[in-house]
């Protein structure tokens, strides 16, 4: 019986033992998923940004295109009711 509550001491030992080393895991682990997650949002905001200055140049130069375009058909109409 003696052993039998030796073995179980030591078990009960080596379980606080290893959850002791998983919170320490847990405790190292966590600030570097932290600063990983930072650091790939952080990424994707860049990229996101740069995809909608790229959207917003793109747009700009189709509303460019667009006014010139509608103003020389507004001038060609305008010449075209004077002839009339």
């Amino acid at each position: 019986m003696d052993t039998q509550k030796k073995m179980a001491v030591a078990g009960a030992g080596l379980i606080a033992v290893g959850f002791g080393l998983g919170v320490v895991g847990a405790l190292l682990i966590v600030p570097a998923v932290v600063v990983w997650t930072v650091d790939m949002a952080e990424k994707s905001a860049d990229r996101l940004f740069t995809h909608a200055e790229k959207a917003s140049k793109t747009v700009g130069t189709v509303a460019g295109t667009l006014q010139r375009t509608f103003t020389e058909a507004t001038k060609a109409g305008v010449a075209e009711m004077r002839r009339s």
